[in-house]
């Protein structure tokens, strides 16, 4: 009997110290394995790729409405989707709708403003989209033109857009926008992009946008950074937040190349000499928690979320202190990316496979495991009736998936 009870103290002790010595850590997994699934997915019911009203197509970025809405851009379909949040679709825009002669409007950002308007970039037209509430189109931002790298900051281009794709909007409605034209930006197979800050001006009932020559006087953003589509912004702190996708090892003696997140005075555009996602020694990158592609960005409250595309993973960071605190997601077994293969049971799962219809995935990879496929948009919200979701875009299972967020933040 003697030699039992200390077996069993042992076991508790033993316990204990591992409980305590992991509690002791900062960061967490957040959910512990098994305790959580998302909320929903959508559209729902959903079948995979496609271009049908219960499939989407390399969905690209989600933005969460006061009222549960979900718009989502649909960019290989050339349409944006609006779901209600129990996932039926609400709404189709796309060319047709919107009255434009070509159809390859190519949408990409999504953001929205205090005042409800929701701001979408047209890659394909070389503008931003401000629609009204309803979802209704009230004006183009910018416009569509080709010009050398070094012309792009010239005065007589000031609102040209090549090919805009990453987008924040402030409460107030001013609009930062990430132009990725590779032909133009990208040289000896260094990344590089065109930024844009557009100022709202409001006279009378007339809202109209300029160029922010200001904000554009240093351009710190394109040189700290070299190819970002992923930005959120802290209006409490006065902050713009923009992540590194595809990093240099000249930046920041980056050896390793890990994926940060750069953080941006708000009204200046100056770098603040902070990166988030990385540890630094006398200025240099020591290591860091991403060496794949840092994608979506999104603020709420204290917290960074920040989507890691090829782990298939979401990034909990704190603000203030830069720590990461929390994560969830794994990556999908049954997918691979364009420029690889993975053949199971016969079935290659990569991208291309995904596009003909010969790799179902959505039909393999589990959406209550978390078990993400190339994620990338994300988007925060309190919603009017109190509830806190998180949304992910889970790219190539082709489908939005929510959570519950105070679920996540308890954790």
């Amino acid at each position: 009997m003697p030699k039992v009870i200390s077996s069993r103290l042992l076991i508790l002790v033993i316990s204990f110290v591992v409980f305590v010595a992991c509690a002791s850590k900062d960061e967490i997994s957040v959910p512990p394995k098994g305790t959580i699934s998302p909320l929903n997915i959508y559209p729902n019911p959903q079948s995979g790729y496609g271009s049908a009203a219960d499939q989407l197509a390399q969905p690209d970025d989600v933005e969460l409405l006061e009222n549960g809405d979900l718009i989502v851009s649909d960019v290989d379909n050339n349409r944006i989707q609006v779901f209600s949040l129990n996932g039926d679709l609400l709404k189709t825009i796309n060319a047709e709708t919107l009255g434009m002669e070509t159809t390859e409007i190519v949408p990409t950002g999504i953001s929205s403003d205090e005042a409800g308007y929701i701001y979408v970039t047209l890659e394909g037209l070389g503008s931003v989209a401000r629609f009204n509430p309803d979802m209704t189109l009230d004006q183009l931002i910018g416009y569509q033109g080709e010009v050398l790298a070094d012309e792009y900051y010239l005065d007589e281009n000031d609102g040209l857009l090549i090919k805009p794709q990453g987008l924040i909007v402030s409460r107030s409605g001013d609009i930062y926008v990430a132009d990725m034209d590779k032909t133009i930006f990208r040289k000896d197979g260094v990344y590089n992009f065109g930024f844009r800050k557009f100022k709202q001006v409001v006279t009378g009932d007339l809202t109209s946008y300029i160029y922010d020559k200001d904000f554009a006087a240093t351009q710190e953003v394109t040189i700290t950074m070299r190819k970002s589509e992923g930005m959120a912004i802290s209006e409490e702190r006065g902050l713009l937040f923009v992540a590194e996708e595809k990093p240099e090892k000249s930046q920041f003696g980056n050896s390793e190349k890990y994926r940060y997140i750069g953080v941006f005075d708000l009204k200046t555009g100056k770098f603040q000499n902070r990166l988030i996602g990385v540890e630094m020694v006398d200025g240099k990158i020591t290591s860091g928690y991403s060496k794949d592609s840092i994608e979506g960005l999104s603020i709420f409250g204290d917290y960074l979320f920040a989507v890691d595309e090829k782990a298939g993973r979401v990034d909990c960071y704190n603000i203030d202190s830069g720590e990461r605190i929390a994560h969830f997601g794994s990556r999908a077994p049954y997918y691979c990316d364009d420029e690889s293969d993975c053949v199971i049971d016969g079935v290659n799962y990569n991208e291309q496979n995904i596009m003909a219809g010969g790799a179902q995935v959505h039909l393999l990879n589990d959406w209550h495991k978390n078990e993400l496929a190339s994620p990338d948009g994300i988007s925060t919200k309190t919603l009017l009736t109190g509830e806190k979701i998180l949304a992910v875009v889970d790219q190539w299972n082709s489908r939005i998936l929510t959570y519950d967020l105070a679920d996540i933040l308890e954790k």
